[in-house]
């Protein structure tokens, strides 16, 4: 099979990085420090894996204004509200180093030694990408593209993302494996014509995603390569 994959394309949170965690934790947290723990359910937090901070944000409003006018007159303010959440976030960073997951620095080593492609297909700015790379040490020249949230018109469940960092490293969606945790991106690879990987982080893939997939759910990085090998 190995000839039939020029590429491997990777999800940021939570398949690269161990950070779906931290942002629960920070969502969660928030939201109670501005009295809405029993609105901002654990389910509807898990429901923004994937989105662009702009829909949460919408997500949040459309949730939260009527309460929020209710309470203060005012409607919610989901822009200082994500603000909060991700210098939550990136405090942990600082004071605890970032979260890699088990298998990324071999896979990425396998990748470069075999010339497969790598790239980046994260609904996060540019920017943070940046910040994560650099906390983990990897030089972000290592990968082929990087393509982000903001590079797109429509994020993740749309093919976007996915289309364009294939377009970027001149492969074909069908040879390239994409590696990813939640249905929304594994909905995007496969509307791309992507082989979706799904690395089980903290969603369990349901019949509907199972169906999706190139091959069944994986447990960690490490098992790529022999998907690629065999």
């Amino acid at each position: 099979m190995k000839e039939n994959i020029k590429a491997i394309i990777f999800d940021m949170d939570g398949v690269m990085f161990d950070t779906e965690r931290l942002y629960e934790e920070a969502f969660a947290m928030i939201a109670k420090k501005w009295g809405y723990e029993y609105e901002v359910t654990e389910e509807f937090i898990k429901s923004f894996k994937g989105k662009k901070k702009e829909a949460i944000k919408v997500m949040y409003k459309t949730l939260l204004d009527k309460v929020s006018i209710e309470r203060t007159g005012k409607e919610f303010d989901a822009d200082e509200h994500i603000k909060q959440v991700l210098e939550y976030l990136d405090n942990y960073i600082e004071n605890n180093g970032m979260p890699i997951k088990n298998g990324l620095i071999e896979l990425l080593q396998y990748a470069k030694i075999n010339n497969i492609k790598i790239a980046i297909g994260t609904s996060e700015k540019f920017e943070r990408v940046q910040f994560y790379l650099n906390k983990a040490n990897i030089n972000k020249d290592i990968f082929d593209a990087i393509i982000c949230g903001d590079m797109v018109e429509k994020g993740k469940p749309a093919p976007d993302i996915y289309l364009k960092a294939c377009e970027k490293i001149l492969v074909n969606p069908e040879n390239a494996i994409v590696c990813e945790d939640a249905p929304n991106g594994i909905l995007a690879a496969y509307s791309a014509g992507a082989k979706p990987v799904m690395i089980i982080d903290l969603i369990e893939p349901t019949d509907e995603v199972k169906k999706l997939l190139f091959v069944s759910p994986l447990n960690s990085l490490n098992q790529v390569k022999d998907i690629i090998d065999n």
